[in-house]
């Protein structure tokens, strides 16, 4: 029987956390073992870091999860929120695709050196690149950018995929001033002209760009050879479209580029108990998609296809899913 505690944690990024306690058996009779859950905050969500602690104990400890859901005005608030909801076991941890395959392989200044323990859990729901400018703005490409460019927050998803994408299309970092604003103060700054351009990267709709093209903000194009440059150097981005009427004023499709958004966790934990999580995840997800949209754009036969290798316990679980077809 699991019993769950929820209580308000001290933000990493400006997010919001929520944590879960629970006692967990262990394999060896007579030990216990406490796993001290740590959180390294790299996107919108977070890569679990956890480590294994064992000593002698007549009962189990509770086990504690922490999990940071995200800023006010994304997609991510509400999907940490749901699935802590909606779960009732231990849960690894959420991040976008890039930042994850980025962390396993070593890249860029965040991550210089690999994060070789993170594991893959599943693809959930993919993630859209917005990228703002003024209504009255002469930039018709990422190409084009120049001046004030809201890169979304310190280490967020935002922050690395804007980075990758103003390297590709070739914007020299003397040309732009980067500003690490929260979402939905970088569009309040754009309508007000104290931005140039802004990145955001959530799942539609996204209230932050709502704000924005609802006060004449308007939606640029990410397309061209570049895009199928990016497609074959990172496995995790893929060409996309925003749907016409999406967004206030925004009547036509938007091209653009979409990120997986990842479950994740580290090799060290139990394969059982991974398992059962993966398990659980599918069972959960009608009812979690009923309650958030985006959800519905996951497609459960992707769900193995993370950019970085799977935990063993979520791939017994995908074995078994095959073998009962």
């Amino acid at each position: 029987m699991l019993q769950f505690v929820r209580r308000p944690l001290r933000s990493l990024t400006g997010g919001n956390d929520v944590a879960h306690n629970a006692p967990m058996a262990r394999n060896r009779p007579g030990r216990a073992a406490c796993w001290r859950v740590g959180v390294l905050v790299v996107s919108l969500g977070i890569a679990a870091g956890l480590s294994a602690c064992t000593g002698a104990a007549s009962a189990p400890p509770p086990v504690t999860v922490r999990m940071t859901t995200g800023l006010p005005g994304m997609t991510f608030k509400p999907l940490g929120e749901a699935l802590v909801a909606a779960y009732a076991k231990v849960l690894p941890d959420v991040a976008l695709a890039d930042v994850a395959y980025l962390a396993y392989n070593g890249g860029g200044d965040d991550f210089a050196t690999p994060a070789r323990t993170i594991r893959g859990v599943a693809v959930l729901h993919p993630s859209t690149v917005h990228v703002l400018v003024p209504g009255n703005s002469a930039i018709r490409s990422i190409a084009d950018l120049r001046g004030r460019v809201g890169v979304g927050p310190a280490g967020s998803g935002t922050a690395v995929t804007s980075a990758l994408l103003l390297g590709a299309f070739g914007v020299p970092a003397s040309r732009v001033e980067n500003q690490a604003l929260p979402f939905i103060d970088a569009s309040e700054a754009l309508t007000r002209g104290d931005l140039d351009a802004s990145f955001v990267v959530a799942a539609d709709p996204v209230d932050a760009v709502r704000r924005a093209t609802q006060s004449g903000a308007r939606l640029v194009d990410v397309s061209g050879s570049t895009v199928q440059r990016l497609r074959s150097d990172y496995p995790f981005l893929r060409p996309g479209v925003i749907p016409g009427s999406t967004y206030p004023g925004e009547t036509r499709p938007v091209q653009t580029m979409l990120v997986d958004v990842l479950l994740l966790t580290r090799d060290g934990l139990d394969d059982n108990l991974v398992r059962r999580l993966t398990s659980a995840l599918f069972e959960v997800l009608p009812a979690l998609a009923a309650s958030n949209d985006f959800l519905r754009l996951m497609d459960p036969d992707r769900a193995p296809a993370t950019p970085i290798p799977l935990h063993g316990g979520a791939a017994l679980y995908y074995r078994d899913r095959e073998l009962s077809r």
